[in-house]
């Protein structure tokens, strides 16, 4: 516990930092973040399946600067530069090389590059700056309900062979945390309407749970307790954003869709009246 406080005195600040900098250096640290992350992955898969460093690498890379320039069509191509160099290795390699090794390194891709991608979308939308903040409280008070309720009410844990701690119960007291969190954040900055911010909170809630199991997961069919060791007490790259990886690509939707259907609305109210 105690390597697990002096890691998040550390590292929160710097997170903080870099949120409120937003831009180039957020964008930077994303995609630091997403090199170790693909490092992580491919240290754990290596042990069942052939993972291709360099290509997934290059694929996530492409997608996160892609990300940062705006330019939607490169996170196409960073998927379509890893599809051909994977699919090009296979050709030659195969059945070495087979359809489940091929698999592996598109879920490298996918689950690294394409969540962390969106979290650099986020921070460039209006006000993006406070979203990516939203984003990681709505994790933090996720995982703090989830896990205080959870171990003082928590009976129901169908989750048993992937994390034998984690409860309905808790799950539900995430939910709540995380809407009352973002709606007291909301009430200062006034980005949203109330009713909006509560359903992204439940929205978001639980796929942020959904990411934390599915890391949970994979750690468990890799037969590794954390994902690196990067983070004294905390595990890796992964093991600390498995929740908001997932979380940010929904929040960035949600707010999208609200914005279209507040547009739309606008619209259909213009030709009403």
């Amino acid at each position: 516990m105690k390597q697990r406080i002096l890691s998040a005195l550390v590292f929160v600040p710097v997170l903080l930092l870099f949120m409120y900098l937003g831009g180039a250096p957020f964008a930077g640290l994303v995609v630091a973040l997403g090199a170790i992350g693909v490092h992580e992955f491919y240290t754990m898969a290596k042990t069942k399946h052939q993972v291709l460093f360099v290509p997934v690498l290059l694929g996530v890379m492409v997608m996160l600067i892609a990300a940062y320039l705006q330019v939607s069509v490169w996170l196409t191509l960073g998927i379509l530069v890893t599809f051909c160099m994977v699919f090009g290795y296979a050709v030659f390699k195969f059945p070495a090389f087979g359809v489940e090794d091929i698999a592996v390194n598109f879920l490298g891709l996918i689950y690294i590059g394409w969540t962390l991608a969106h979290l650099i979308l986020l921070g460039g939308m209006p006000d993006g700056r406070v979203l990516v903040f939203f984003a990681f409280v709505a994790m933090w008070a996720n995982d703090t309900g989830a896990y205080f309720i959870g171990i003082t009410l928590g009976k129901r844990r169908p989750w048993g062979e992937i994390s034998p701690k984690k409860s309905v119960e808790g799950a539900i007291g995430g939910i709540i945390t995380t809407c009352v969190a973002l709606y007291v954040l909301n009430l200062y900055f006034g980005l949203m309407h109330g009713v909006t911010v509560i359903l992204i909170g439940v929205v978001v809630a639980i796929i942020g749970l959904i990411g934390d199991l599915m890391e949970s997961l994979i750690k468990r069919y890799y037969g590794v307790k954390d994902s690196g060791k990067l983070l004294p007490g905390h595990g890796g790259i992964l093991d600390r954003f498995d929740s908001v990886m997932l979380a940010a690509p929904m929040m960035y939707y949600c707010i999208l869709l609200a914005q279209f259907l507040k547009d739309s609305a606008m619209f259909a109210t213009f030709f009403v009246f």
